[in-house]
């Protein structure tokens, strides 16, 4: 059925006298009507609406002639018999293929009418000829909905799409994505299912027949290939790609899915990975995927990775079983730690760095922490007591002083590095791995050797230097702080403002990790020093040896200050308020919820703050919560930070003094019973204090009395000759006495240096960086340039050198950059590589040192042209781009891997 008048107007329109051309005389129009929609199929005649549109056009002198079959005969009187008159050519068929059509050559300088489906898709685009004709017809299917397809399809729609193009679009409606871009495309399919079955948008591109399309298109822009294609086969064709290129491994049987466009396999691949949406989709595949099979591919290649120099696979990271090798091959490596050189544990430090940018790192971020704190200590252990020279300087040291410096200079690192390990150690669910072996050698060179070793030679130096008087000659004592700090800053005017944060057994080296991060999250500048503290070395007396006081006095096992008890808030605020009237002291937790301005309310016209915070000794003095002490070490260095910046930031507090009452020992595995002190020489009855660490009683043991193994002093050098006389005993090294109740691991009141070498961390806030540049202070973070002697591109894989300007510093923080090219010309700008990422965090003052090198690889099919190297600060808070730098793709045919 055809509407008559309508028909017949737009026929007539196409013998207008404005549509003839300058070569046209007349008009000749052929009407392919494939659908018969105007013929009646029953007479094999014209229907009865198609007669009344030939009269019509008889009447303005346009003949009619049907064209079924007889082309010759047409052709005849179209160039012979009538070369004058407007002819409609009208054929109740489709047009034959140009080979097959006589009459093609007189189409080329006529008309063409359509009355049918296909002129109604052409006419939505506005689509002039017929070149997609065919194309229209095959998939005419799909633009029979107009809401769900051909709209969505218009938005996307470009004037100069062929039929690729109009392909790339149906299938981006199908699977919603923005842009006719394949890889996208592929991605927003695989992302649904893997399983055509249970795939949504595979059944569109096979319901409207794209199917083959795909594959094609796979085959073009990847270099896929397979009998059978399916987008598991592919995604797997992906990995196997990368795993060849990035790990040189050939694996048996997988071979096939090796795609011949290996770089446009790697950019599709590390721009899905890279993502923060579809990553957690594709570390699903994968894992999937190497589960089959009874894990035949990852046990495939763990086998060949196993035989492989690590620097082989170190770049690769599309599969896990990358990082897995890399962490086995490390963990044997330390089985036997003495085997290892100084230039063996820099290359597991190395790889452990070079992996932080990849993949799966987070996936296994705590194992690898935690294997980099204990290669550090291994590494520690070699230096400073395999090494002879090394060894004899901790033997020789000549007094108690000088090992306490030296332990706050440089044997702290062994509880740090110790610590942070077992931090990680504890937050790795899958722990297994470091169960098995590395965690019993941590411990072992801890205890026996670094700390055993440490204790020994500090023990015997107190048992050489001490003669039963407490006290580090030279050392600053922790009584004397208020005089020596607090004291010191008030002096200054009648102005300023200071605020002691005591937080309950922060040890010095986890005073050094807080003075790191301050230094490096804040304007101010920290400084860190340290006193010797109290003994026995507990919080009763460290908290009172800390407010300004006289005399200290124990009534019973409460100390007194000047005569007032040391106990609770109220006590300290009455003590320091004796000493001076505008102090004010604060529990943490409820200083912290005070808002702004009843924070700044309560403190106006205060000059002394004090500040207590209890995190780690509150959880390990708890037996049941004791291994969770380094847990809690961690959460208070947030605290104090917190607090820093909120005193200094909110609260205008310049000067801060972070301190501590005491330290602590702390071992993960019980101890043995040989390390445990017998406690039977002392009367129950005189004890007046007492923990696993110490025994304070007001009996005096003489040396004659089995103390082989522990340390007496006399109290007096802290309550004062006319205090009852009471004596301190702690037992030496590490032991504990053989005393009920509490745990064992977590342990203070003795001597070690971890118990009583305080941490004295001055805060003075600078309130912007002009003030810090005033002091001629670089701050920010590193800068880094690109240095290539060449701005040519002259291979598809082509390599970027970065130089880190100045290096890690107090105040100069890492950077984190994002490294790829782009093509920025035409107002839309275009990731044309894959994205490497480089972490500029050296501390080394050799410039060589500060040089990273990256190899990116280009997308095919790029234009010989300017193109802009582009360096992105990963920090969203940061400016976007470090750097732009123009650089000229020069390449020959067959540089690119699709050739």
């Amino acid at each position: 059925m055809v509407n008559v008048e309508k028909t017949s107007q737009s026929i007539l329109k196409k013998f207008s006298p404005s549509e003839l051309k300058d070569y046209e005389k007349r008009k000749i129009v052929f009407w392919y009507d494939r659908d018969k929609t105007a013929w009646d199929q029953e007479k094999q005649a014209p229907g009865e609406e198609l007669e009344e549109i030939i009269q019509v056009l008889e009447e303005q002198a346009i003949k009619f002639h049907i064209l079924d079959n007889n082309y010759f005969e047409t052709k005849k009187l179209l160039e012979i018999k009538d070369p004058e008159s407007n002819y409609l050519i009208y054929c109740p068929d489709k047009e034959r293929v140009h080979e097959a059509n006589w009459l093609f050559d007189i189409q080329l300088y006529s008309s063409r009418f359509e009355n049918s489906r296909i002129s109604d898709i052409k006419s939505e685009f506005e689509i002039d000829g017929h070149e997609l004709d065919e194309f229209f017809t095959k998939y005419e299917k799909f633009f029979g909905n107009q809401k769900e397809r051909v709209q969505p399809l218009k938005k996307l729609y470009q004037k100069d799409w062929r039929e690729k193009e109009f392909i790339l679009g149906m299938m981006a409606i199908f699977s919603k994505t923005q842009a006719p871009d394949f890889k996208q495309i592929v991605r927003d399919t695989m992302l649904k299912s893997l399983d055509e079955v249970e795939n949504p948008i595979w059944e569109n591109i096979s319901k409207f027949g794209l199917e083959e399309n795909f594959w094609e298109l796979a085959e073009e822009d990847f270099g896929f290939s397979a009998k059978n294609p399916t987008l598991k086969k592919l995604f797997l064709s992906f990995l196997t790609t990368h795993m060849t290129r990035y790990s040189g491994v050939s694996l048996s049987g997988y071979d096939q899915y090796v795609n011949r466009k290996e770089n446009e396999c790697q950019i599709f691949l590390k721009h899905w990975m890279d993502s923060s949406r579809d990553s957690r989709r594709f570390e699903k595949y994968t894992r999937d995927i190497l589960e089959e099979n009874g894990q035949d591919l990852e046990k495939n290649l763990q086998s060949a990775l196993d035989k492989r120099d690590v620097k082989t696979y170190l770049e690769a990271e599309a599969v896990e079983t990358f990082d897995k090798a890399l962490i086995v091959h490390i963990l044997k490596s330390l089985n036997s730690p003495v085997d290892s050189t100084e230039e063996d544990f820099k290359n597991y430090l190395s790889w452990i760095d070079t992996r932080r940018t990849k993949h799966w790192f987070s996936e296994y971020e705590n194992i690898y922490n935690a294997l980099e704190h204990a290669v550090k200590l291994f590494q520690f252990a070699q230096e400073h007591y395999d090494n002879p020279k090394a060894a004899d300087a901790l033997d020789n040291i000549p007094s108690l002083y000088e090992l306490f410096k030296a332990y706050a200079k440089t044997y702290y690192q062994i509880d740090y590095l110790y610590r942070k390990f077992y931090y990680y150690y504890d937050k790795e669910q899958e722990k297994d791995i470091l169960k098995k072996s590395l965690r019993p050698q941590v411990e072992d060179l801890y205890t026996n050797k670094l700390l055993g070793r440490l204790l020994l030679k500090w023990s015997s130096l107190i048992d050489s230097k001490l003669d039963g008087q407490w006290k580090i000659e030279l050392a600053e004592s922790q009584k004397d702080f208020y005089k020596h700090h607090v004291n010191k800053i008030l002096q200054k005017d009648d102005r300023n403002r200071v605020a002691v944060i005591i937080s309950d057994a922060l040890r010095y080296e986890a005073a050094a990790e807080l003075f790191e991060t301050i230094n490096k999250d804040t304007w101010g500048i920290p400084e860190l020093s340290y006193m010797a503290g109290v003994l026995p070395s507990y919080t009763k007396l460290g908290m009172a040896s800390l407010l300004p006081h006289n005399a200290l006095e124990y009534r019973g096992r409460e100390i007194f200050v000047d005569g007032i008890s040391s106990e609770g808030l109220e006590n300290r605020n009455k003590i320091l308020q004796s000493k001076y009237k505008d102090s004010l002291a604060f529990n943490y937790e409820d200083f912290m919820r005070y808002s702004r301005e009843e924070a700044r309310e309560l403190i106006k016209g205060k000059r002394v703050l004090y500040i207590y915070h209890n995190k780690i000794d509150s959880t390990g003095d708890k037996q049941s919560s004791e291994n969770s002490v380094f847990s809690a070490v961690e959460e208070t260095i947030l605290d104090v930070k917190k607090l820093v910046k909120h005193l200094s930031d909110t609260l205008n507090t310049t000067n801060i003094i972070i301190t501590a009452d005491h330290g602590f020992l702390y071992r993960r595995d019980d101890m043995e019973n040989a390390d445990k002190v017998d406690t039977s020489l002392f009367d129950k009855s005189r004890i007046i204090d007492t923990t696993k660490r110490f025994i304070l009683s007001d009996q005096e043991l003489s040396p004659e009395n089995s103390l082989d193994n522990i340390h007496s002093f006399g109290m007096h050098y802290i309550l004062g000759q006319d205090h009852t006389p009471l004596f301190a005993y702690v037992p030496k090294a590490d032991l504990r006495f053989k005393l009920q109740g509490g745990g064992l691991n977590f342990v203070h009141g003795g001597a070690s240096p971890q118990e009583i070498v305080i941490p004295v961390l001055t805060y003075n806030h600078r309130r912007n960086e002009k003030a810090i540049e005033k002091k001629g202070i670089k701050h920010g973070k590193v800068n880094v340039s690109v240095i290539n002697d060449r701005r040519k591109i002259t291979s598809s894989k082509f390599k970027v050198k970065i130089f880190q300007t100045e290096k890690v510093t107090d105040k100069m923080k890492p950077r984190t950059i994002k490294v790829s090219l782009w093509d920025i010309d035409g107002g839309q700008e275009k990731m044309v590589s894959d994205e490497k990422i480089i972490i500029a965090n050296n501390e080394s003052d050799e410039p060589e040192e500060r040089q990273y090198n990256i190899l990116l690889t280009l997308g095919n099919n790029l234009e010989n042209k300017i193109y802009h190297l582009r360096l992105i600060d990963e920090d969203p808070a940061e400016i976007k781009d470090i750097a732009l730098i123009p650089f000229e793709l020069d390449l020959l045919i067959g540089d690119f891997d699709d050739f």
